[in-house]
């Protein structure tokens, strides 16, 4: 019998430990116990407990110690609610797919929908495309050309790109750039981050102009197939969405599942809110103009 996807998988002590490290080397954040001191560009401090990460290794009810070291100051903690099961449009989840003890061919069949199955089978069968993967600088490089782009779409400003090197220097084979590309454009991409018993889907995207051309549909089958039959892994964590979103409604296809993430902070907030003004605006920018100062910029938001 599959279990339920909402299992309290959470990543580990000693993942979060490479990432907390990888972070205060690249970023050159102050800690303060287990959290990390976020700077804002007007001087405000937060504690983050922790960047960039949707979740860390304490669920919802586990972090009365963090609340008791945070108070007085401005933080963020960022928990899954694995009890949570009122979901409202907007809602912050991570979707979720179980996939424990599943070969790829089980998973297609019971997991996937049959509509995205098709778009799938016509990926492959209408386009020349072709998966590759790795850690060498030409995966990283591929993946960021299709990343920053992906970004500057959504208003959203982009990670360095010399912090995917720093990653990968840290986390070895435990880091994965999956480019798809037809003939020799990289048209697709995927950075996959594998903890003991969840692979990770947090940053990638697809080339707009093959958004219609089903390579959403070819990586996001690619990438779980490699990962079912290549690993042990329960849980591939797809990421971040809103709930009913776009994305939360593309990634249910494969037979994700919503988690909500609890955003604990010292002020209620709307992450998909709070920005949409800014990300209108950010749109609007030259690229060279945001990709010279969204790297730079990301150190002091705390909520990417």
């Amino acid at each position: 019998m599959q279990k339920n996807v909402n299992n309290p998988v959470l990543l580990t002590k000693y993942f979060l430990d490479k990432f907390k490290n990888t972070l205060q080397y690249h970023y050159g954040y102050d800690a303060y116990m287990d959290f990390l001191i976020v700077p804002s560009l007007s001087g405000h401090k937060t504690l983050a407990y922790l960047p960039l990460l949707n979740y860390t290794d304490r669920g919802h009810d586990e972090v009365e110690d963090l609340l008791e070291l945070a108070k007085e100051n401005s933080y963020q903690i960022r928990t899954l609610n694995f009890s949570y099961n009122d979901f409202k449009p907007n809602d912050t989840v991570t979707m979720r797919l179980d996939i424990e003890g599943k070969s790829s061919e089980e998973l297609f069949k019971d997991a996937v929908k049959s509509r995205c199955r098709n778009k799938v089978r016509n990926a492959s069968k209408k386009y020349d495309y072709k998966l590759v993967y790795g850690h060498d600088s030409k995966d990283i490089e591929a993946f960021y050309q299709i990343f920053s782009e992906t970004m500057y779409k959504h208003g959203t400003p982009v990670l360095d790109k010399k912090l995917f090197y720093t990653l990968t220097e840290a986390f070895a084979d435990e880091i994965v750039f999956f480019n798809v590309y037809e003939n020799t454009e990289v048209v697709a991409s995927m950075c996959i981050i594998l903890d003991e018993e969840i692979a990770w889907y947090p940053w990638g995207g697809v080339k707009s102009t093959y958004a219609n051309k089903l390579a959403g549909y070819y990586i996001y089958w690619e990438v779980l197939q490699f990962i079912c039959d290549n690993t042990d892994k329960r849980i591939f964590d797809f990421g971040r969405s809103s709930y009913e979103g776009s994305t939360y409604r593309f990634k249910s296809q494969f037979g994700a599942k919503p988690v909500k993430i609890d955003i604990l902070t010292s002020q209620k907030i709307d992450i998909y809110s709070k920005y949409s003004f800014a990300s209108q605006i950010w749109k609007k920018l030259p690229k060279n103009v945001v990709d010279f100062i969204g790297p730079k910029l990301c150190k002091y938001l705390v909520d990417l």
